[in-house]
């Protein structure tokens, strides 16, 4: 488990590279989701997140 999912992190997946993380709780959850998204958005890459929020986690996968 770990606190939460940091823009660093995302950015040195390799592409295909696929990560369940754990996280505390479901905000934590949505705020993977988000900083995903942004980084998306600021043309940083592109991922794949598939959130769990009954087991506090997410799937995460960078496609570019």
């Amino acid at each position: 488990m770990q606190e939460k999912v940091t823009r660093q992190e995302l950015r040195e997946m390799h592409i295909g590279q696929t990560r369940i993380i754990h996280l505390p709780n479901a905000k934590k959850v949505t705020s993977a989701r988000v900083t995903a998204q942004q980084l998306k958005d600021e043309k940083d890459g592109e991922w794949i997140v598939r959130p769990d929020y009954e087991a506090c986690a997410v799937s995460v996968t960078r496609l570019k």
